[in-house]
């Protein structure tokens, strides 16, 4: 399979104004399960520590998620990011893309 990449999606789980979190990280990741299980899409969370800097200055450390995908529609990611952070009310999230060569059990896809 050409042209196949891998999306992460890195967002962070405090709410800018309140500095703290309206949604846990547990809550989060199963909203994110089943948006990804609805859509049929294939991914992976991982539990992580970010840090930010807001634009006054005041720098934040916060539970975050990595949710990778792959083989998904840049566009479909797009939407979902915009989706997520509207619902996290985010400033801003990290869309990191990937190009992937796929091997299942020795075997490359092409």
């Amino acid at each position: 399979m050409t042209g196949t990449y891998e999306y992460q999606i890195f967002i962070g789980c405090n709410d800018p104004q309140l500095h703290g979190e309206l949604v846990s990280e547990n809550d989060l990741k199963m909203v994110v399960a089943q948006f990804f299980e609805r859509y049929k899409v294939d991914f992976s969370m991982l539990s992580a520590k970010g840090g930010y800097l807001y634009d006054n200055g005041e720098f934040t450390v916060e539970d975050s998620l990595c949710i990778n995908i792959i083989g998904a529609q840049e566009e479909d990611v797009l939407r979902f990011t915009k989706t997520l952070s509207s619902y996290m009310n985010q400033e801003a999230s990290l869309i990191v893309r990937t190009p992937v060569q796929m091997e299942f059990n020795g075997v490359v896809s092409q």
